[in-house]
Order: C-alpha cells, then structure tokens, then sequence
C-alpha cells in the first residue's frame, strides 16, 4: 500500500511540474498520526542502497536472492550501477541483450517486491559517457597555438594546428596583435630542456600540444625533475604544466633555479590543481619576474606529462580557473593580478585572420610593420569518459553543455532500459541517477561564441587570448569578461546537463537524483541541485561529509527529500564496519539535514553459493546480505533509520540565517568558519544562490521567506565584493521591508557591458542598503541578536562542537542531536520553544517519553536531556504546558542518577537507581523532599553459560563457559576463528520483593561485540545493536528462577583470518582478468578447507583477531518509581 502511494505521488509531482519531490506533506499529520508513524514508518522513509553489479558478474538468481533480502531488512529500493574496478570480468557485457535482461529482471523483482529501481545514467560511477558518444559530441575545451612573426609584407606560411584529441578540431579564430615585449623575449631565447629520467620525451612535452604523454619517473626518495637551460639569465613570470597522474601518489611539486647549473636555490611550491579525472596542472604566475640562467621543475610524484611551458609572459592569475577549465572557487581564485603595459593587449589593434586562413591551416596575409603574435584558437575534445567502465561501456564523456549531445547520450543507454522495463515494472521503475562529478572541466561548445554574445551583448572574440593567459585592455576588463565566462559556463552546464537530464526523466515518468557537487568542474553547485528532484550528498566513515550542497540546494528550492551517498569507506574499515559502528556518522549527517540513506553499498552476489562474496574492491561499508549481522542488527538498524528520516521529513527545516553565496562561479557552500567569527553552534544556516534568491526569496515581517513557509531571521552575505545589479536590487528590497542585512558592502559591480546608469544605480543602492540600523558589516553574531531581540536556535550547554537539526509543522517543534561522546552525558539544552512539553523520542525503539524536569524563560524551555554514550534523541514539543507542573530543578547525593517523567496525565514522576536524599522544586514553588530506598544491589548473572554455536557457519558445537571471555581468547581455534551467530543460555533467581509495582528490572549485557537477541522467559526483546546493551526485562521477570538467551553475532574478521591460514583452492587471484568459471556459472567452489571466499583480500593471516561473543558482565539493575504529586 505504501509503495503505491509513493508511485502516484511522483507521478503528481512530474505531471503538475512542481519541482519538488512530494513525498510528505508541507503540514505535519495530527499529532497521533505523526507518533504512530515515527512507531512504524511508511515504507516511503526507508533507506535505499546503492547495488553494485561489479565487472559483468551479474545472475538472475543472485539478483533475486538479494533483492529478497533487501525487502525483508527493511531497504526501500535500489539504483543499480555497473562498475568495473578491480575484480575480475564476469561473462556479462555491459549493454547486451543480456545484460538488458537482468537489468530487466532486478527491475521485475523490486516489482514483486515492493521495492522502488532506478539506475546510474552509464557504466561506472562518474558521469555521463559511453561507446555511442563520438567527439563531435563530447566534453571540448579551448586550445591554442602562436607564433611570433614580422610584418610589413605578405607573409604565407603554416599555422600550426592547436591539439587535436581524438582527431577532433575545429578552428574558432585566427587573430593577431602587435607582439608583446615579452613574447618576443621568449621567442629569442634559445632553450635547452634536459630531464632526470633518460627515458622522459623532452621534446613531446614542449611540442605546444597535449594529446600526448612522457611519463617521469619520480618519488620522495628520488624526485624527478625537468630542467630548462635558456643559455643565458632569462626573466620567467608563469610556469605552465599539464600532466596525469593516479589519485593515490603524494608528493611535492616545486621550481628552483640556478645560475651555474651546480647550485640550485628554491623559489616556491607549485600547487596541482586536479582538472579531471586522473588529469592535473598548475599554472602559476611571478608577476615581479624570475630571472636566472637555469629553472627545474622538481617534483616527488610520477607525472606522464603531456606539456610544460616557462614564459617570461606574465599571465592573468589562474587563466585555466579562470576560463572554466578547472575548478577553483570564485572567492578563491587569486587576483587576477596588476597588468604591466608591456604585458596588455590593446583590443583595438587585434586583427581577425580568421578568412586569412584555408582549411590547411595556411595563412596568407600581409600584416603592418612590426612585430606581430598570430594565435590561432580552437577546441578539440577534453577527452574525459564515463569511470570506472568497462572495456564495452567506456567512451567519451557527453558535451555537458548540449541538450542534443545528451539526448543522444540518453536515448542510446537510458531510454533503452526505461523502454525495456517500463510494462515489466511500472511501479518500481521510478528514477535515474547522476552520481559523483569527476570528469573534469568544460569551456567550449559547437555554437559557444553566438549564445554568449547573445547573453552578454558583446562579442566574445577579440577576448580569446585570455583563453592564453594574455591581459587584453586591462586587468579590469580582462576579469570582467573572465566573470561573464565562468558564469555563463556554469549556466550552459547547470541548465544542459543536470536540467535537462530531469526534463528527460520526466517527459518518462521518472523523477532524477543528482549529487550536484565537483571535485574538478567548474559549476555552481547550488544551481546544478535547483535541477534534482532529490539532491544527493555524501558521506564517509570517519573522514568528510560533503552534505551541504545536496541540504542547502533541497531546501531552499523546495525539496523534502535529501538523500546521501552514505556510510561510504575505503580498505580501512572493510570487514570491520556494523551498524553500531556506523551510527555515530549517520547521526551527524541527520543533523546536517540528510533525511534519506542510500547506501554506499550493496554488493551484487551474483554467485549464491559463497559467503561473504562479491565486493567493490576497496571501496564502500559492507552493507550486504551476506554479512553475518544482515538479519538481526541490520534490520533494528534499518528501522532506526526509517524511524529517524520519517522525523526529519515533516513540516519545514528552522535555520536562522540565509547565506547569499555570490554570483560569481564557480561557487558552492560555505562553512560556519568561512566568518570571522564563525557561526555560531546554536543557530543553523543554509546557502542560497543568485537564481533563488532573485526568484524564489520574498520579505515577510521582515524575515525572509521561501515559497513552501521556510523562514529565516536574517540574510548575510559571502562572496559579494564583486555583485551583480539584479542581485543588489533584490538585496535592497529585502532591506527594504526590514529584512536584517550581514556582509560587506560590494565593491564593484560584476560583468563587462556595464552601462553608467546601471553604475549609478548600483552605488546608490549600495548606500541605502548600507546605511540602514538593520544592515550589518560585521559579524558580530551575539550583537547582533541581541539588537534585533532574537534568540539562539539550541544552546547546549557550553558545548559548541555538538550539531543539531531542527523542522517545525504546525503544531510540532522537532529536534534531533547527539553525544559524541563516549560516555553518558547530560546536558542543559536551551530551546527556542516556550509553552510546549519536551519529549524525548528514540528511534531506537520507537518510544516516547515526556519530560518531566525543564523550565520556561524568555520564550525559551530549558530542559538536561541524558544520552547515553554516543546516544542520540529527538527532542519533540507538542502539548500545552498548560495545568503541567514540571520540576525545574533537584539537588541531593543521587540527583544525577534521577529523571523525571510525565504520565498520560501528565502527572511528574521520578525515576531513580540509587538510594538516597533528594530534594525537588517544582515549577509552582512547591518543594517535594524524597529519601529514595529499597532499591537492591545490581545482579551479576554469571553463568555458566551453555553456548551453541551453528553449523552454518561452520561449527556445530555447544560448549559451557564457567564465565564469559572474549571468543578470540578461547582455547579452541574452531571458536577463535567463528564468525556467525551463537546462543548462549543460562538462567538466575529474583527474589519476590524485587517485583513491585514501582520497580522495574533492566538487564545490562556489559559488553558485546557485536549484536545482542535478547529472549526472557521466552519473551522477544528484539536485538540491542549499540552500546549501551541494555533493555527493561520487568514484564518479563517472575519470582524464583528466570531463563535467559542471547543470540550473540560477530563479525567476518576473525573467520577469514583463520581461512587465510589455510589452502586457497578456488583458483581465484584478484589481479587475474576473469572470474573462474565456478563462479561465472552460479556453481559451488571447489572443495576447500576454507568456509569463506571473497573477492578482495581485506584480511590476511597475520592479521589480529577481534573482540567477539558476549563479554559482559551481564547485571540486573533496578530502579524506582517515585510519584511527586
């Protein structure tokens, strides 16, 4: 029933072209409703996973074995991706018939079974390419050749051709300018290029092009180095590379340079800039000049260089940043630097050649006297395909700046599936995917130069020698242009790209997920998430979240969703990895605003018969139906999370402050430390960019407000020294009605055809913007509160490094935080909430619990919420205060060992686990003095313990521990090595007056590692998947003797350790080309000693065992109820 109120809820969404995913109400549901379904979530708040067919190794019936288990756990769907990385090929080829039909199938099954399908847009992770996209459509950039010349005379000879990648050119313009002082320097000097590595092609690397490479062989201990000999002191002011290199190699980069040859001196550090997915460069300038007879590039790291260029020319700061064929932030691009006149292009002596020149690339002209630089400019494919692919679905990435390009990109892939699954699967087939951004910049497009005229008003051609690092009019115009360039690219990207991949998955029904960020293209990121139905973040186990474009893209353009690549890891956690483990890290990204998981990742078994099978090399927490763990912690986990993201779904996100990033691009999210001083811990912000704020932003009591009633107390501004009108103006008309200002002012007014009257007018907003009380140049964040007589969001305690989230629906405030600590921690939470009762709920177990202990203050409740270690909680306000007396505070020996509850009637009741003095104040003044006793001793359950262990996995065995120890400490290696699920029964004595009406009875397991199912008297308590691994047993308890399980499960480490000791007679190897043919065919593995097989070796023989079983102690607490009315 769920699944087909979630179909008919997309299809609303595409056929009234919101453009926002509708999958829960603006409005919260009634108060019961929003309880009970926090209990048992709708199946539309599962998390859904990533599934990862890996190398062709795909099977039907492995498809459906672990599509099933997704379905019993708790996962919501799937987007299948193909990737080859690593593990040997399978015998499916991307794109057959074949693989068309198991695609098919999974898409059939997820039918079956409730489950939603989707897929990634090619094969591998990164981003859009594949065999049917030839060059005229794929990725281009600018490139250029020059060449110094003499007028006077006609002069007819050969220009030469810019880099043809993949025999792809066309020419844009041949133009020619009075030679620059220094061309005409380094066009005289004669130069000398030597290398450290014999076998290095010096010649290829300074041949002007770079569609070939020679590598150099280097290392820390070795460094590489190329050396120029220019025979005489030769004045340098950029230094130019292009070169690839694997992403894991580290190392140095930097310039020296000598006098004799002998006595090197070093001047600086050359950064590498990534420019694609193994491509890097740097392009750094020394505008003072350096000048010396003998210059080396050194550098620690193994570079297969393709060009490297030192020029006394001294170029604008960061030209390939510049021109977008890079990334590198607005506000961190360098300054463009100061212009020397030597070093400027005069605009109106540029000469087009362009009709000068045959198809040959000849040139006849006749030029005036001097001497003349003649570049000849063009594009050719950045050569950049879809990774990790295979052999049959790799190909050149599409022309991100093309609606046709990817129509054709689409219709040969994506459309093809969508046709083949839609009548098998028409619930499930839901969405398409855009995962991670890694194929590099993009800074041209068949048509380019017509739409910017078009856009801009000018032409773009006598500017193209910025494209070559050249200054033309001035250092001012130069930028101005380069402004217009990068944010025009972002708009060709933003809009032909990701807008239009949503527009094809609409006009099929299907709805897009887009992860709207780049490690290496220069976009606005925030605009590339305006084209997502669900934006998509990331996040690692224990390094990076990069949450915040996906969050602040979502919310201010409307979207409830926001989904996450989650729980993402390398090599380091491997086998290692559980859901108590992983909990912290998803509760942090809750706090960042994800409200959906989708796993990284799920491995395809394709093989049914071995266990803990397929991976994705190295890559990606083990979230697989073959983990010893998959069916009793990972389901209480699942639940948890959908329990959590139902939350974190209704009414609307509270965050104080709207960050204005900047028109300029590239541009992305800030951070709290991106001001000085930082943002503070108490209250949230999201980002906004220049197209929602112009269009989506209006002033309402003077807040501003976003169209689905998200409001935010104040607008600051980042990145807006340099700033457009129309931006200004909407700036302005908030200020206006009253909406409170924070930034500096703008210096400058953005874009080159820039009129007077546009600048008159832009300095007069500026001033009455910037003269208001309600506009602030500083960020004075406490100052600024207190004078606009606002409150902090949540103040915990003095704490500042715990993140919070906070929505509101209207009739409900909804917090969530955690404690990062290992220990349990109460803290003094100030929310900005006043009249509602506090209550605690925990999605752990789905019960709610009002607070009984909190006071009200200056339109603020202050409430000590207890977590346990590493714990979480919502903190959830509701019902009136109204007729509640609530305790405001306790003293006395055991008051920290107390919490006080409400009942249904909401009557305070203490809740205490020691005996002692208490002294209670109530709210009305009353004072309520307790001696809390008769609470017993803690019980140690100490065995002996019968434990079984199973015989699938490996051991069937029962034993008797006198007392409990660690597995891995066991005497026998059978239990050493056990990985799996044992049960462990024993039995203990309540005395009868132990169970009394105001007593009840928790049972703590102490240490476990790493799951607990907990059973007394034959009553299920489910499985505790985090410490602390303890659960209230009183309504299962009886007087004399009581009998409890346990069903402990560990993890795959110490299982494979002991395989790893013993013969490998599978025939597998990881660096061979296939999967043996057992495996290929769904068939069993040779007869082995070994009980595991998997296809990565995480774990070797000399690793350490880890801690495994039930390790205690095991104790019965008791606690008392103390009524306080």
């Amino acid at each position: 029933m769920h699944k087909t109120r979630f179909v008919i809820q997309i299809r609303m969404v595409i056929l009234t072209a919101v453009g926002w995913l509708s999958l829960c109400s603006l409005v919260a549901a009634d108060q019961p409703e929003l309880s009970d379904k926090f209990r048992e979530p709708p199946a539309s708040a599962r998390p859904r996973t990533w599934m990862h067919a890996m190398s062709g190794n795909m099977s039907k019936a492995g498809l459906t074995k672990d599509l099933e288990a997704m379905a019993d756990a708790g996962i919501g769907g799937i987007i299948l991706f193909n990737v080859t990385h690593t593990i040997p090929k399978g015998n499916v080829i991307f794109h057959s018939d074949r693989h068309t039909e198991l695609t098919c199938h999974a898409a059939r099954e997820c039918e079956r079974l409730g489950l939603s399908f989707g897929m990634h847009n090619c094969d591998g992770w990164t981003s859009s390419g594949g065999p049917w996209v030839t060059p005229e459509i794929s990725m281009k950039q600018v490139v250029h050749r020059m060449r110094v010349v003499k007028g006077g005379a006609r002069v007819e000879f050969d220009l030469p051709q810019p880099t043809a990648r993949h025999d792809f050119y066309r020419d844009i313009a041949v133009l020619a300018y009075p030679a620059l002082a220094s061309e005409l320097a380094d066009a005289r000097v004669t130069r000398l290029v030597t290398s450290s590595d014999p076998q290095f092609d010096v010649a290829l690397a300074t041949d002007g092009r770079i569609d070939r490479r020679s590598k150099l062989d280097a290392s820390p201990q070795r460094p590489g180095w190329v050396q120029f000999d220019f025979g005489r002191p030769h004045a340098i002011r950029s230094v130019f590379m292009n070169m690839e290199k694997a992403i894991a190699p580290k190392g140095d980069t930097w310039l020296e340079t000598s006098d004799d040859g002998e006595d090197f001196r070093k001047i600086g550090e050359l950064k590498l800039q990534r420019q694609g997915k193994r491509e890097h460069g740097f392009d750094d300038v020394f505008p003072a000049g350096i000048t010396a007879r003998f210059f080396r590039v050194i550098t620690e790291i193994p570079f297969e260089i393709s060009e490297i260029e030192l020029s006394a020319t001294h170029r604008i700061g960061k030209p390939l940043a510049r021109t977008s064929l890079y990334r590198l932030e607005d506000h961190r691009l360098p300054d463009i630097g100061a212009s020397e006149p030597g070093m400027v292009i005069d605009p109106s002596a540029i000469i087009d050649l362009s009709e000068e020149m045959d198809d040959a690339g000849k040139l006849t002209t006749t030029l005036p006297p001097g001497d003349w630089t003649i570049m000849r400019f063009g594009y050719t494919v950045t050569g950049a395909v879809n990774s990790p692919a295979s052999d049959e679905g790799r190909g050149l990435e599409v022309d991100k700046m093309n609606r046709a390009a990817l129509d054709v990109h689409y219709d040969s892939y994506v459309g093809k599936v969508i046709r083949a699954c839609k009548d098998i699967a028409p619930g499930a087939l839901q969405y398409m995917e855009i995962d991670s951004y890694e194929v590099g910049g993009q800074n041209w497009t068949r048509g380019y130069e017509d739409q910017f005229q078009q856009a801009h008003g000018y032409e773009l051609i006598p500017f193209l020698p910025l494209y070559a690092g050249r200054f033309v009019d001035s250092a001012e115009t130069s930028d101005d242009v380069c402004w217009d360039i990068r944010r025009f690219n972002s708009k060709l990207m933003t809009d032909n790209y990701f807008g239009h991949f949503t527009e094809r998955c609409h006009q099929d029904g299907l709805i897009s997920y887009i992860e709207p960020y780049s490690f290496n293209a220069a976009f606005n990121e925030l605009d590339a998430a305006r084209h997502a139905d669900i934006p998509m973040g990331e996040f690692w186990m224990h390094q990076r979240f990069q949450t915040e474009t996906a969050v602040s893209g979502g919310r201010i353009y409307g979207k409830k969703v926001i989904s996450s690549e989650s729980f993402a890891a390398n090599s380091d956690l491997n086998w290692k990895g559980h859901p108590g483990l992983m909990k912290l890290t998803g509760d942090r990204a809750w706090t960042l605003g994800i409200n959906e998981f989708m796993f990284h990742r799920f491995a395809h078994q394709a093989n049914t018969h071995v266990t803990p099978g397929m991976t994705m090399a190295i890559w990606g927490s083990h979230i697989d139906r073959t983990q010893t763990w998959w069916s009793n912690m990972g389901k209480a986990w699942l639940q948890y999370i959908a329990r959590g993201s139902y939350l974190l779904r209704q009414g609307n996100p509270v965050s104080d402050l709207l960050v204005f990033v900047g028109d300029g691009a590239s541009s992305s999210t800030v951070t709290r430390s991106s001001f000085k001083p930082a943002i503070p811990a108490a209250v949230n912000f999201d980002c906004i960019s220049t197209h929602a704020l112009v269009h989506r932003v209006k002033a309402k009591e003077g807040k501003s407000l976003l169209p689905d009633g998200t409001m935010y107390q104040m607008l600051v501004l980042h990145n807006t020294d340099t700033l457009s009108l129309s931006s200004l103006k909407k700036i302005a008309d908030l200020s206006e009605q009253g909406v409170v200002v924070v930034g500096k002012r703008p210096q400058r007014m953005g874009g080159h055809a820039v009129n007077i009257s546009a600048r008159e007018e832009f300095a007069r907003l500026c001033s009455e913007v910037w003269q208001r009380e309600t506009t602030y140049e500083d960020y004075d964040w406490s100052r600024i509160y207190r004078e606009q007589n606002l409150r902090f969001d949540l103040v915990i305690g003095e704490r500042t490094d715990i993140t919070y989230i906070h929505r509101r629906t209207t009739d409900a405030d909804i917090y969530f935080f955690f404690n990062p600590d290992s220990s349990q921690r109460t803290f003094d939470c100030q929310f900005n909430v006043r009249g509602r009762i506090p209550e605690q709920w925990d999605p752990a177990t789905g019960q709610i619990r009002k607070l009984g202990q909190f006071s009200q203050a200056q339109e603020t409740t202050r409430v000590p919420v207890t977590l346990d270690p590493e714990g979480s909680a919502f903190i959830v306000f509701r019902e009136s205060t109204e007729g509640v007396d609530p305790v405001v505070s306790m003293t006395g020996d055991i008051a920290p060992m107390c919490n006080v509850r409400l009942t249904r009637e909401h009557r305070p009741e203490l809740v205490a686990s020691k005996n002692g003095m208490l002294s209670v104040e109530m709210r009305s003044g009353r004072r309520v003095n307790l001696v809390v006793k008769n609470i017993d001793e803690p019980i140690v359950v100490d065995g002996p313990w019968q434990v079984s262990f199973e015989q699938h996995y490996g051991y069937d065995a029962t034993l008797v521990f006198p007392s409990l120890l660690d597995w891995k400490d066991h005497l026998s290696n059978e239990v050493k090595h056990y990985s799996g699920t044992a049960t462990y029964q024993t039995s203990f004595s309540i005395e009868p007056e132990m169970i009394a009406p105001d007593h009840s009875l928790e049972l703590d397991l102490g240490r476990v590692e790493v799951s607990a199912g907990v059973r007394v008297n034959g009553k299920e308590y489910g499985v505790l998947w985090k410490s602390p691994y303890r659960v209230d047993i009183s309504d299962a308890i009886m007087p004399g003797e009581n009998q409890l399980t346990v069903e402990v499960t560990n993890l795959w480490i110490n299982r494979l350790v002991g395989d790893a000791k013993l013969p490998d007679t599978s025939g597998y190897d990881v660096r061979q080309p296939l999967m043996p043919d057992w495996y290929s065919n769904n068939q069993k593995p040779p007869d082995s000693q070994r009980l595991t097989f998997t296809t990565y070796p995480h774990v070797k023989a000399s690793d350490s065992l880890v801690p495994s079983g039930l390790i205690g102690p095991v104790r019965l607490f008791t606690k008392k109820t103390n009524a306080l009315d």
